[in-house]
């Protein structure tokens, strides 16, 4: 008969009664926390502090800490819209670089004009009505009220001076955040006796962070199943992926993947300014890069790159929470649109380069295509599809992860042995042939029929080789080999009719 052993109930009890200890080891399901943190400047109006990481939980909370209209707001804006359930974190960035302004001259060529201006900031539209008693200092003043009362908007808008002596008036319109994050700024006036002309420009431009140690050192040994970055200049992706690697490897098991978007024509891995170019620099399985196509005379997209990024990551996070293995074809993407889908040839070059796809249906929905890794070539410079979809990293992430902490669970306490001896029902040792067993029943009970992360049993359970290490007693060494599950993506068949 094997011994109970208590914790609370001591053997040396004497009192009479009836005693139970309550142990909820084996209620209930143990579930890992997955968390998300978003990477991005915010602003001094803000209270957060450079470098420390705060809990969101509100768009108010994110406007109030990171300053409203902010890069690192507007993106907990986004994020929350599509996913509430989560733990939501963001990491603040000091603000550096040089700020998108624009300034336009407002002239009325003749009086008692009427009218409609439309301001189209990359998707967002503003209308600003001109009745008759309107002057361009009036104009210039509704315009400044219109654009500074929007809720947690990435500008703002200065109404000026005259511009000389005659009726014009200056407005000027200016990003909250400095640094190029792909602003697009259009005015266009109904009534052409009321006109607009650009009058000055200041181009944004970057000042990447040179040195990320102090703000991974913030992120510490946290995991972050997720994270979403605005910046994606070459020695940030650089540091990351060589940050996300360590925190994958057996001495760290904090893996995350990260989600960053590239701005510029598709190209190829010679072309180092392009999206492929620039993909094949990381060439990362932990990081999945969003591409918004952009060409010297068209976009793919007018949407803010910030928004249509997270909006993105944001869908597929939620998706792959609740099962690592999805299959996130078709997966719609609510409140961003596109000018053109790509075609074919531009899709295929972006996957075959470690860029993720996606394309959009008869409504215009923006539909998740094939969520790839940078990952592209191996050490040796081969071509290497090991970690080809993001859905490969996930699921072996989420394998090792489940079988660590049922092991700490179920094992705690238990005592190893190098044979295979019977120790007697209840026995708390741990050998090969019990380990052994304990992979085949959680790979066939969970992996395979409750969560359809892997496949061919049989297999899988000839693949586990189980030992203790020549020359301990306290090291249980094994190998074994899942067989993951895939998602359909590609049909090919061969129509041979008659």
């Amino acid at each position: 008969m094997s011994t109970i052993n208590f914790s609370q109930i001591p053997d040396s009890l004497l009192v009479p009664g009836q005693y139970q200890e309550v142990d909820n080891s084996l209620a209930g399901t143990r579930t890992e926390i997955k968390r998300i943190l978003l990477v991005g400047p915010f602003l001094a109006t803000g209270t957060a502090k450079n470098g420390v990481i705060e809990r969101i939980t509100s768009t108010i909370k994110a406007g109030e800490k990171f300053g409203y209209g902010s890069i690192l707001s507007v993106m907990c804006e986004q994020f929350l819209s599509v996913n509430k359930n989560d733990e939501l974190y963001a990491l603040p960035i000091t603000d550096n670089g040089t700020a998108y302004s624009k300034t336009y001259k407002i002239a009325l060529t003749e009086a008692n004009q009427t009218g409609n201006i439309k301001i189209t900031v990359n998707t967002t539209e503003i209308n600003i009505s001109v009745v008759k008693e309107d002057t361009a200092e009036t104009i210039a003043g509704k315009i400044a009220a219109s654009v500074n009362t929007m809720f947690n908007f990435f500008m703002n808008a200065v109404s000026g001076e005259s511009a000389n002596e005659d009726a014009t008036w200056n407005i000027t319109f200016n990003a909250l955040n400095k640094g190029d994050y792909g602003i697009i700024l259009n005015i266009e006036s109904d009534n052409s006796k009321i006109t607009f002309a650009e009058d000055s420009k200041t181009d944004a431009a970057d000042s990447p962070v040179s040195d990320w140690k102090v703000y991974f050192d913030a992120i510490g040994e946290t995991r972050y199943n997720y994270i979403i970055n605005a910046f994606n200049d070459e020695n940030t992706l650089k540091k990351f992926a060589e940050e996300l690697e360590s925190r994958y490897s057996a001495t760290r098991q904090i893996g995350g993947r990260m989600f960053a978007y590239l701005k510029g024509e598709i190209g190829n891995t010679s072309e180092n300014d392009s999206i492929v170019g620039k993909a094949s620099k990381v060439n990362s399985p932990h990081i999945c890069f969003i591409p918004i196509v952009q060409t010297s005379s068209s976009i793919n997209t007018n949407e803010f790159p910030i928004i249509f990024l997270t909006k993105i990551a944001a869908a597929a996070i939620t998706e792959l929470i609740n099962d690592p293995s999805s299959n996130t074809l078709g997966l719609e993407v609510a409140g961003i649109t596109t000018n053109k889908s790509l075609l074919f040839e531009e899709r295929q070059n972006l996957l075959t380069g470690g860029v993720a796809t996606y394309n959009t249906d008869a409504q215009g929905n923006v539909l998740i295509e094939r969520l790839v890794t940078s990952y592209t070539t191996n050490s040796e410079g081969a071509r290497d599809t090991s970690y080809l979809d993001i859905q490969i990293v996930e699921t072996i992430d989420a394998i090792r992860t489940y079988i660590n902490n049922e092991a700490k669970t179920r094992f705690k306490g238990w005592k190893l042995s190098s044979t295979n001896e019977d120790f007697g029902a209840g026995a708390k040792v741990m050998n090969a042939e019990v380990w052994t067993s304990f992979l085949c029943e959680l790979y066939q009970s969970v992996f395979m029929e409750e969560r359809a992360w892997t496949q061919d049993f049989q297999s899988y359970k000839e693949s586990i080789t189980a030992q203790v290490k020549s020359g301990t007693k306290t090291w249980l060494e094994y190998v074994h080999k899942p067989i993951l599950i895939g998602q359909f993506y590609i049909g090919a068949g061969l129509n041979q009719f008659k």
